[in-house]
């Protein structure tokens, strides 16, 4: 659930003989992501369609906050990094484009080739795979699995401590959400009124094609 504490969220209550002894706390996606990623003492496990180095797990106040005194950096490609330099088994299994290249970005703009290159000379073990097909395939069939078929997979997993504090555990962020740019959302789902801030250049729309620009009219697609 993308969620935020913005005091949107309505109260909900269970647990116990008249289901209100706890408050349930929505969880926050890319606030949540970020504080797991900096706090994993083991092993970071990232597997995606699309990851983009570039992207901020933050936004807003906390992203500044974060940018003047967090020890981690909020931005995705750089904290990996830190967190492989700190020891940290970090491990990015993303989709590789069959027509990207160091030239022409592909295709899909799943930012493949920029991921390589970010992390080819880092302690960050980054696999890209593309679709092969099976050995029953012709020639034809193969490349256009290549090209057109990719893996659907999204997670995150990282080691966590157990909530009893007897030790660790594996956490894991599971859903349709890549690490990419145009998908950072809110409980509030905006589709006009963020794209002059939180999403000022990384507002994604498939029919109206924005993208980065800081001037969009909108409408962004939520997630």
């Amino acid at each position: 659930m993308n969620a935020d504490d913005d005091g949107s969220s309505p109260d909900i209550r269970y647990g116990g003989p008249n289901d209100d002894e706890k408050l349930w706390t929505p969880p926050r996606l890319w606030r949540d992501i970020y504080d797991a990623i900096c706090n994993a003492r083991h092993l970071v496990y990232i597997v995606g369609w699309s990851v983009d180095v570039e992207q901020y797990l933050l936004r807003g106040a906390e992203l500044e906050e974060a940018k003047r005194a967090g020890k981690h950096s909020p931005r995705i490609g750089d904290l990996l990094i830190q967190k492989s330099e700190e020891g940290v088994v970090v491990n990015l299994m993303q989709w590789d484009d069959y027509t990207s290249n160091f030239v022409f970005p592909g295709m899909m703009g799943s930012h493949d080739e920029k991921s390589r290159a970010f992390f080819a000379s880092t302690k960050v073990n980054s696999v890209f795979v593309h679709t092969v097909g099976g050995s029953s395939n012709t020639f034809s069939e193969h490349q256009n699995k290549m090209i057109g078929f990719t893996h659907h997979q999204k997670f995150v997993v990282v080691d966590a401590p157990k909530e009893d504090g007897t030790g660790l555990e594996l956490k894991a962020f599971i859903g349709g959400i890549d690490l990419t740019e145009g998908r950072w959302d809110n409980n509030t789902h905006p589709l006009f009124r963020t794209l002059r801030c939180e999403h000022k250049t990384d507002a994604y729309n498939g029919c109206f094609l924005f993208g980065r620009s800081p001037v969009v009219a909108g409408p962004r697609e939520p997630w």
